[in-house]
């Protein structure tokens, strides 16, 4: 009994036995650590809907553009627009077409669609244009309007959806225009609420042939619902003609109009027309006084899904536009593909556009990297 006792003793004081068992025990946990991340590896995650995949990978990450592409594409109705959130939500169940997936430019799958290096993107034509329309509210140049006036008047398209201005609450709003005549309602800029894709299902049930006016974000959602083989996606796709897209930095949500009015100390149907450029924005009052106000203080009113933003110039339009490298007066035009030189040349043939070259095409690309470089791209 003596001799076992003195041998447990000296077998729990042995180095080399301590050693060992130390060994096994480190082992052991390896071996369970290996089994548990083989466990969580395997395990099956629940299969979301497509709009529960929405809202896990872009509404809940701020990553929402705004664009309602995923609202107009539903064929069930399932989602509306939350102001305050700056995202959809869904209202009715979702049917599993798989539409909003394929049209939303924020989800990471599509992504691969958008070169973000490539500021200009591909282009037929680089040139100044401006609109030979007088009208009160153009906005360097105007001529987006000039084209769309051409494809009205020559009826190339049944009706233009664009963004119009509420004059007393001062907030964008979709309109459809059937006459040239109408496009002055519709002139200047906006910067808040791109709203432009939500009523384009409607509109598509009733025309043959669309133009659509947008930002970046709208214009990635449509080259998207061009390529998409989704049966619902191609409905409103073969009813799109022209795309014509517009240089965009950034967006603000609805609160800057008010933002705005408090910081001139004027109320929003005493503006005329609001214009950003220079790191300032000019409001003109309608007794023909200025006021201007820093951009740097409106910047807490931009919209976080505007961060995830690669594209400056629109690329996946067929004419791009805007003011940065124009002419004074004049307006960029970037023409890129075969259907916007036809638009853009029936524009000019027919006198609605006044053309000319000299665009300061490095201007262009230095807004789009400085865009990258505050989006962190």
């Amino acid at each position: 009994m003596k001799r076992i006792t003195e041998r447990t003793a000296d077998s729990k004081t042995h180095p080399s036995m301590e050693k060992s068992a130390l060994s096994q025990n480190l082992a052991h946990q390896n071996l369970m650590q290996i089994h548990l991340r083989r466990s969580e590896k395997d395990k099956i995650e629940p299969v979301l809907s497509p709009l529960e995949e929405l809202k896990k990978t872009v509404w809940n990450k701020s990553a929402c553009s705004g664009c309602r592409a995923c609202i107009s594409i539903c064929p069930a109705d399932a989602l509306a627009y939350d102001l305050g959130r700056n995202h959809p939500y869904q209202v009715l169940p979702c049917v599993d077409c798989m539409a909003c997936l394929d049209s939303c430019p924020r989800m990471p799958a599509n992504n691969q669609n958008f070169i973000p290096s490539q500021v200009l993107g591909h282009y037929k034509v680089i040139q100044n244009a401006r609109s030979k329309m007088k009208h009160k509210h153009f906005q360097n140049g105007g001529a987006v309007t000039g084209l769309l006036a051409a494809a009205l008047e020559e009826e190339l398209i049944d009706c233009a959806l664009v963004m119009a201005r509420d004059s007393w609450s001062q907030e964008p709003q979709p309109r459809v225009v059937y006459n040239a005549k109408d496009l002055d309602k519709c002139t200047g800029s906006k910067y808040t609420n791109n709203a432009i894709l939500e009523p384009i299902n409607d509109i598509a049930k009733g025309a043959r042939s669309i133009a659509l006016v947008g930002t970046p974000c709208s214009v990635q959602a449509v080259g998207l619902i061009r390529k998409s083989s989704n049966e619902f996606a191609a409905k409103i796709a073969q009813k799109v003609r022209f795309v014509v897209g517009l240089f965009c930095f950034e967006a603000y949500d609805n609160s800057l109009i008010s933002e705005v009015s408090r910081l001139i100390g004027m109320p929003p149907w005493r503006f005329d027309k609001m214009n950003m450029s220079e790191g300032k924005m000019d409001i003109r009052l309608r007794d023909g006084s200025h006021r201007v106000i820093p951009l740097q203080d409106l910047a807490g009113h931009a919209k976080p899904g505007c961060k995830g933003c690669a594209d400056f110039t629109a690329k996946l339009s067929d004419i791009s536009a805007g003011s940065i490298g124009s002419a004074p007066g004049m307006t960029t035009i970037i023409v890129r593909t075969v259907e916007g030189l036809g638009l853009f040349n029936i524009a000019e043939e027919m006198g609605f556009l006044e053309v000319a070259d000299g665009v300061n095409v490095e201007a262009i690309k230095k807004a789009g990297q400085l865009k990258l470089a505050k989006n962190g791209i």
